[in-house]
């Protein structure tokens, strides 16, 4: 079976664009240092802020900073991974679900047919939502190395490219 040109350029969109794929490292060392049940709590609240993205773009809301935003939370994200700190669900949670919708947001579809752009958002919803359960994955498998210090410097490099990101952004 072969799948519709839509689903397949929304499957790869997130981890086309370098601030999703920053996100998604970011809230994925996040989720990963405590995959069951917390972790998984973490992905379902992206995913779920992912969906409410998508149907607002769906809807026709016009251009929003939600790129800014992405960058921001990738950032927060990254400086919690670097401090080799555990984010409790009730900090986690909400940046997940605000990481969600903002790459929803920042997601606009291509196409300019109705059905194909319909099939680029779900495809997105699906393909974000795998690559961050994928990251997370991997990274609660390397979790242990070294004390933790993979992830640290994981971290560190997230929250690194986060704000050159940003401060790229804000100086044009």
């Amino acid at each position: 079976m072969i799948l519709p040109t839509g689903i397949v350029a929304g499957l790869v969109h997130p981890v086309s664009t370098s601030a999703h794929v920053i996100a998604l490292v970011g809230l994925g060392l996040i989720a990963g240092r405590t995959f069951l049940p917390a972790g998984a709590a973490t992905i379902a609240a992206f995913a779920v802020g992912l969906a409410a993205g998508l149907s607002a773009i769906a809807w026709g809301v016009g251009e929003t900073p939600a790129g800014d935003v992405l960058l921001a939370s990738a950032t927060l994200c990254g400086l919690i991974a670097a401090a080799g700190v555990t984010a409790p669900v009730s900090v986690a949670m909400p940046v997940a679900l605000v990481s969600g919708a903002a790459l929803g947001l920042d997601s606009p579809p291509q196409s300019i047919l109705l059905g194909e752009a319909v099939a680029t958002l779900i495809g997105t919803g699906c393909g974000g939502t795998g690559a961050l359960a994928m990251i997370a994955f991997a990274a609660s498998a390397v979790a242990g190395w070294h004390q933790g210090v993979v992830l640290r410097v994981a971290g560190s490099w997230v929250a690194a490219i986060a704000i050159l990101g940003l401060a790229l952004r804000w100086a044009a």
